[in-house]
């Protein structure tokens, strides 16, 4: 069942408007993945939001978000993470294949009202 329009505003009221994850949305909307995601997607066709993929550091002390970018062409075959390289870890440089691409949305409009 498709979650009411009262009920995603509550969500986004709960969530950080800058990095909104369909995990989050579910948990918040108490609904499925797949309808998790389609309120997403149909709020990215609205221009409420607007939808990023960020990549995940896979040394098992770090696990943070390297970057995050518009496009998937647009992340760069090879990257590095500033924490670990700070850390000193002996990995910090990674092939972007090797590692999970998490989709994001970020909230674009002035008000969290969808209706």
């Amino acid at each position: 069942m498709f979650p009411s329009i009262k009920k995603i505003n509550r969500a986004l009221e709960k969530l950080d408007p800058d990095r909104i994850y369909v995990e989050n949305m579910r948990y918040l909307l108490g609904t499925s993945n797949r309808i998790a995601k389609l309120v997403c997607d149909i709020a990215v066709r609205k221009g409420y939001f607007k939808k990023f993929y960020a990549l995940e550091c896979k040394n098992k002390h770090c696990g943070r978000i390297i970057g995050s970018w518009e496009n998937i062409s647009e992340i760069p075959q090879k990257v590095s993470c500033l924490t670990c390289e700070e850390d000193g870890e002996n990995e910090a440089y990674f092939l972007t294949r090797e590692l999970n691409i998490i989709p994001f949305y970020k909230y674009i409009k002035k008000s969290y009202k969808l209706a």
